[in-house]
């Protein structure tokens, strides 16, 4: 009996059943690029626009998006290309996923960055004069606040709502 587990646990530990995603290879402390990559692969719409381009230009990272995500759709991945095309140098310093997606995007030609680009109004009033100045410019993400200036946590919406009023 104890000899019919094992082998059928070998066979398990050698045939694991068939998993429907894939990880990317850690080159240090790339954890957060890494999660930025699998949200921008998870996002269909992003992933489909990836994989229909054509372009091979070394001016834009497009062909190296989309090398690994058709490598993420059949096995684990590994990330290098995307290192070197980020000028990422030292992959054993930490750095933060929201300078990783706008710098993704920022090197990701036409319509594929567009899902995520959106247009940011700003009016200021002077309360002595009542002048008002209008601005507008181009945002990839929006810096919410989940906390308070009394220190107290609040969720993305509260944040969502805090930052539009």
């Amino acid at each position: 009996r104890s000899e019919q587990l094992i082998q059928s646990w070998l066979r398990e530990r050698n045939d694991p059943p068939e998993a429907n995603y894939y990880g990317l290879v850690n080159h240090g402390a790339t954890d957060y690029l890494n999660s930025v990559l699998q949200v921008l692969f998870m996002t269909e719409e992003f992933r489909e626009a990836v994989i229909r381009l054509t372009s091979s230009s070394e001016e834009y990272i497009d062909h190296h998006l989309k090398g690994l995500f058709e490598e993420l759709l059949r096995r684990r991945a590994d990330p290098y290309n995307i290192l070197r095309a980020l000028e990422v140098n030292n992959v054993r310093e930490q750095q933060d996923a929201a300078e990783y997606f706008e710098r993704i995007l920022r090197k990701t030609s036409g319509n594929a960055a567009q899902i995520f680009h959106g247009r940011l109004s700003h009016r200021t009033e002077c309360l002595k004069c009542q002048t008002v100045t209008d601005s507008e410019g181009p945002f990839w993400h929006l810096p919410l606040e989940l906390e308070d200036s009394s220190g107290e946590n609040h969720s993305v919406e509260n944040g969502i709502k805090m930052f539009f009023t």
